[in-house]
């Protein structure tokens, strides 16, 4: 073999060693610096954290509050009202449904099925 050949070979494994020394060396950099970017992210971290436990901790405040008014203010006749209405609701429903069975069944001629 001529010895340009094997100088053209050991340049070209030189080269490779250089590109794999350099890619790994801004692999590292790249390490450090998000390393830093993590240090400075996570006192963040643990405040949204406490912030959403504070949250759910109010939230279950408020529906216990909630259900101790209701459970304190609420009369009979107000629960009365809210059936009355209910009631009303349904049977209006119903009334809506048989127009529209009946109106339904005078378009087309037939029951609906």
């Amino acid at each position: 073999m001529p010895s340009g050949f094997c100088n053209l070979w050991a340049q070209v494994v030189a080269l490779a060693l250089f590109l794999v020394g350099l890619a790994k060396l801004v692999d590292w950099i790249t390490g450090k610096l998000r390393a830093g970017t993590k240090d400075a992210v996570s006192p963040l971290t643990i405040d949204m954290a406490a912030a959403k436990i504070e949250i759910r901790q109010l939230d279950e405040k408020l529906n216990a509050f909630k259900i101790e008014v209701a459970r304190t203010y609420v009369t009979g006749d107000v629960i009365t009202r809210l059936e009355r209405r209910i009631d009303d609701l349904v049977s209006s429903v119903r009334d809506e449904m048989e127009t529209r069975r009946e109106m339904l069944q005078a378009i087309t001629g037939r029951p609906p099925g």
